[in-house]
């Protein structure tokens, strides 16, 4: 009896210590940083935003006010998140929230193309929780 006591024992601590070391090794919910460099948006996503800035937003902008890195310049250090919240909330200036957020997104997504960050295979989201996980960080190009 106590030789299987004792192996259940040694069992269970060994579990124990496979289950700290990997918590101490990977955090729950860690992940690594991501930035916009990393190919957070489509090419289609913004051709759709290309052709809603010239439906929805050239009347007040052109696409060089946002290209040359001044995107980057103005949001660097934030995320994604807060440039999506704020130009979903105020723009475009004669029907601020007109869009959906979808195309809020690809807007977002054409900006990102006109500073050249590189265009992956993933559509920028729309999720507040994803696009917080997405730092705005100059481009390297």
């Amino acid at each position: 009896m106590l030789n299987r006591f004792s192996l259940l024992v040694l069992a269970l601590s060994s579990s124990l210590v496979s289950v700290v070391a990997m918590s101490a090794a990977s955090p729950a919910g860690a992940e690594d940083p991501r930035t916009i460099v990393d190919r957070v948006y489509s090419v289609p996503q913004a051709e759709r935003g290309e052709a809603l800035f010239k439906k929805s937003c050239s009347s007040c902008h052109t696409p060089s006010e946002f290209g040359g890195g001044s995107f980057a310049e103005r949001w660097d250090g934030q995320t994604m998140a807060e440039a999506f919240e704020f130009v979903s909330n105020a723009m475009p200036e004669n029907d601020p929230g007109g869009l959906k957020k979808e195309e809020y997104a690809d807007v977002l997504a054409y900006i990102l193309r006109v500073n050249a960050y590189p265009a992956g295979y993933d559509e920028l989201p729309t999720d507040p929780v994803a696009l917080k996980k997405l730092g705005i960080a100059p481009n390297g190009k």
